[in-house]
């Protein structure tokens, strides 16, 4: 375990080294051509180096109630070691993990483990699409905005869409895929929504429709957003995850989430996904079957969190198309070649898609 590190820098050391990573891949994206044998060695080495380091800086954390739920899920596993039995729960694979792991170790192999599966899912499936190029999609996933809350705090949320990431590597390979999304849903009932976007956008494909619903949601959620979440709250359908509670009562959170009006600077950075993908598809007319779902099933689940935005814990439907967001970016970028800087504008983009999180991240909480 790291615990030479004060707990209360830990995160920004973090950010900090993910900085420094991402600016030295710009100013190598800037140097060298993305063609040669030199950059395929780079990719290669940075990306092993890169997966270690998150797998151990992050695996190996104090266990703390600095990083949130961490402290709850030592709870719960330190119950389960003691003997008691799981009980009723909608996420069945998360928690028979944690019962499974408590026969064999500390609580610290149960974190290490959960980050493990949740960090490979990530390093697999960019091997799978980009070869190699890999490094500079895993560099913009684990650089995204709430990777590292995700991966600290909710350790459920985040588990399950690594493995949505994994499983929509294999869309070429059916059964696989579902059955990685069987594993998702397991670890966190809220993949019901990715996965039903999923099947929607496989029988009705139009890319345009899908990019309408999406801009057609933001006048939906200022006009009558707050009846809406009332509404999905009353379902009963995110009980077990206090989310129903998150959209009714949003005054027993108001401390707990920065701010319930209308995210205008969360809908920015979800926008960048959106017009990217927008520019690709329509004007550059990138015709790659794979990345127009990923789209259609971002711009669906984006959409959902866009009614819903002035909910408290917002950002926990928000992550539910943001997961997606670095591959939505970066996706044809590394599949097509259409500008002789091409290599230089992946570094530029993954630069300026990490500032984000580095600006909500680190610097404004440190103001």
């Amino acid at each position: 375990m790291i615990d030479f590190i004060p707990v209360q820098y830990y995160t920004d050391i973090y950010y900090n080294i993910i900085f420094l990573v991402v600016l030295f891949t710009w100013l190598h994206t800037r140097s060298f051509s993305g063609f040669t044998k030199a950059t395929h060695s780079f990719s290669k080495i940075s990306g092993i180096l890169l997966f270690w380091f998150v797998l151990l800086y992050m695996g190996l954390r104090p266990i703390s109630w600095y990083f949130g739920d961490m402290g709850v899920y030592a709870r719960y596993y330190d119950i389960y070691a003691a003997g008691w039995d799981i009980g009723k729960t909608q996420d069945i694979g998360f928690y028979t993990l944690m019962k499974w792991l408590s026969y064999f170790d500390s609580v610290s192999l149960f974190f290490f483990v959960i980050t493990f599966l949740y960090v490979a899912p990530l390093y697999i499936a960019t091997k799978r699409w980009f070869k190699k190029y890999y490094f500079f999609a895993f560099l913009i996933l684990v650089a995204s905005f709430s990777f590292w809350t995700y991966g600290t705090n909710g350790l459920r949320n985040g588990l399950a869409t690594s493995f949505m990431v994994l499983a929509f590597s294999y869309m070429d390979k059916k059964w696989l895929m579902y059955l990685l999304f069987a594993i998702a849903y397991s670890f966190h009932s809220s993949m019901l929504l990715p996965i039903a976007a999923y099947f929607v956008t496989f029988f009705y494909r139009s890319s345009g429709f899908y990019f309408k619903i999406w801009v057609l949601s933001i006048f939906v959620s200022l006009i009558m957003g707050g009846a809406i979440e009332h509404f999905v709250g009353n379902l009963g359908i995110f009980e077990d995850d206090r989310l129903s509670d998150y959209l009714t009562n949003k005054d027993a959170y108001a401390d707990s989430f920065s701010s319930t009006s209308f995210r205008w600077d969360f809908l920015i950075y979800s926008a960048f996904a959106v017009g990217i993908s927008y520019y690709f598809i329509f004007k550059k007319k990138f015709k790659d079957k794979y990345y127009k779902q990923l789209t259609n099933i971002y711009l669906l689940t984006n959409a959902f969190w866009i009614v819903l935005i002035k909910a408290s814990f917002s950002n926990r439907f928000a992550y539910l198309s943001w997961y997606l967001m670095g591959i939505i970016i970066i996706y044809p970028l590394l599949r097509k070649v259409y500008w002789k800087n091409q290599f230089s504008i992946i570094g530029g983009l993954t630069f300026l898609y990490f500032m984000f999180t580095y600006l909500m991240n680190f610097i404004l909480p440190n103001i």
